[in-house]
């Protein structure tokens, strides 16, 4: 069953709901602004309380602060692994906001955060008897993570983020380094 319009549908509720019930809350455009980041990705899969290594990739987020406690994000992660004659490739897709606060320090600002969304993964298994296995799925996420700016426009995020797939436990581990404007 190809979950991609509900997947589609949820995300747009969610980016319409976040920002008009936090802007009319909360107004302090200091803090507001776009950024564009990229940066290293990391993926296990736990299953029967074993995990599994999922492989490095690189990921790529859009992101927009509404203010100095709500932000929204977009993005896609990938994983490449290859063990025992078993290739892996995957993407992860992500939306969603992160709520926390953002201290102002001299010359910049760093905000701990706690987030939540929606992830997409596809995964596929190349066999080297030339089988293949794949499975796409859609979940709802968690995750906490640290974001500092810099008033050059610089930002570095380091975020942690769960999900289930597949009935198995998702962790991503990432570190973005990208820029604000």
């Amino acid at each position: 069953m190809n979950n991609t319009p509900k997947f589609i549908l949820a995300s747009l509720f969610t980016l319409s709901l976040t920002p008009s019930v936090s802007a009319s809350i909360f107004e302090d455009n200091e803090f507001s602004g776009h950024r564009v980041g990229a940066g290293y990705s990391n993926t296990d899969m736990i299953s029967n309380n074993h995990s599994l290594d999922y492989g490095d990739g690189i990921k790529l987020e859009y992101g927009y602060d509404i203010n100095q406690i709500f932000g929204l994000n977009v993005s896609y992660q990938n994983n490449n692994e290859k063990k025992l004659g078993t290739d892996l490739n995957g993407s992860t897709f992500k939306v969603d906001s992160d709520i926390g606060y953002t201290f102002q320090l001299e010359g910049w600002s760093v905000k701990p955060y706690g987030s939540v969304g929606l992830a997409r993964s596809n995964e596929k298994w190349s066999y080297s008897d030339g089988d293949s296995d794949s499975y796409t799925d859609v979940s709802l996420m968690g995750g906490m993570g640290a974001r500092a700016n810099f008033d050059m426009g610089l930002y570095t995020d380091l975020r942690y983020d769960f999900f289930n797939v597949d009935n198995q436990d998702v962790d991503q581990l990432s570190l973005t380094v990208g820029y604000r404007f």
